[in-house]
């Protein structure tokens, strides 16, 4: 039950000073809805949207009262009506338990958001894209942390000591072949550290380059997408251009807010492919991905990013 507190100022005018907050019937049950399909035809839906509009606009009217934070309340209340009445709802802006803000409708306009982040990001310039991660796929074997160094010539993993042709101390150092250059893979071409910024940054000629003539829109092209955002020194435009691929994708859907593993708040997504399903967790403020979980026929797996980013030196 919420007080409302009514004060007379030296001009005669009331004043209504109410809690700052929403507190009309429903509003935890739209808050924890997230998106749903709509029910009714698109006459009722019109009709719902003309009777939220003229609520608003009588609410939104001048009165004697001065009433600036219920009018506000009430128009709030209603533009969760009417995102009902559209089959869609808007994440609450602050995440969970106070976290990253996830004012979203759809998958498409939260990623394209995170694009529009990644944008402004700097461009990596280290000898190293240096990535840390955990892996989770239960069973020890297959388990645990790794850090890995990417260069132009080489990757770097680390070790817990010993002796080999290619592991020396606390290091373990594979050379690139194809010409001694490290390469992501992109469609059906193998693209270099230098080759990426050569790239299309425009999300539908992107978007053809990592199909390289597949129609699996939803396996191969995700998983690239992944791939090249964690372990490639993609700059800004291209990290960009590959969340507008990925809101492009069909199948794509909001989850909401989520922790990950090493209990960071994020926003999640998630899609089907052929054989598994995914949940990608992204960090809305960075641009950055924090996890990515797996699940399919052999149960699930879980890789949590601790940290990517470029690196001058081994440490």
């Amino acid at each position: 039950m919420t007080t409302t507190r009514i004060t007379t100022t030296d001009d005669g005018a009331r004043n209504v000073d109410e809690p700052d907050f929403l507190d009309f019937a429903g509003a935890e049950m739209l808050r924890a809805a997230g998106r749903v399909e709509p029910a009714a035809g698109a006459a009722a839906v019109d009709a719902a949207r003309r009777a939220v509009r003229d609520a608003v606009e009588r609410d939104m009217a001048p009165t004697p009262l001065r009433r600036g934070r219920r009018r506000r309340r009430f128009a709030v209340a209603a533009v969760a009506v009417a995102a009902v009445a559209a089959g869609f709802f808007v994440l609450p802006v602050t995440g969970v338990d106070g976290g990253p803000p996830a004012a979203s409708a759809n998958a498409a306009t939260f990623l394209r958001d995170v694009a529009a982040t990644a944008a402004e990001k700097p461009a990596p310039n280290a000898r190293y894209w240096k990535v840390e991660r955990r892996f989770d796929n239960g069973e020890k074997a297959i388990s645990g942390e790794q850090t890995t160094w990417y260069s132009r010539t080489s990757t770097v993993i680390s070790h817990d000591g010993g002796e080999s042709s290619v592991c020396h101390g606390d290091y373990c150092t594979f050379p690139a072949g194809d010409g001694g250059q490290t390469h992501w893979t992109i469609g059906r071409e193998r693209v270099t550290w230098d080759g990426l910024a050569e790239l299309p940054t425009d999300p539908k000629a992107l978007r053809a380059k990592l199909l390289g003539g597949s129609t699996d829109s939803r396996g191969s092209v995700n998983n690239q997408i992944v791939n090249l955002l964690v372990t490639a020194p993609a700059g800004p435009e291209l990290r960009a251009a590959l969340f507008e691929v990925l809101a492009g994708m069909d199948g794509v859907h909001l989850v909401g807010p989520m922790k990950d593993g090493e209990g960071r708040r994020g926003v999640a997504v998630k899609w089907k492919g052929p054989k598994l399903s995914h949940v990608l967790i992204v960090d809305p403020a960075t641009s950055k991905l924090l996890e990515h979980r797996e699940d399919g026929k052999f149960g699930p797996g879980v890789t949590t990013f601790l940290s990517t980013g470029p690196a001058s030196e081994l440490d």
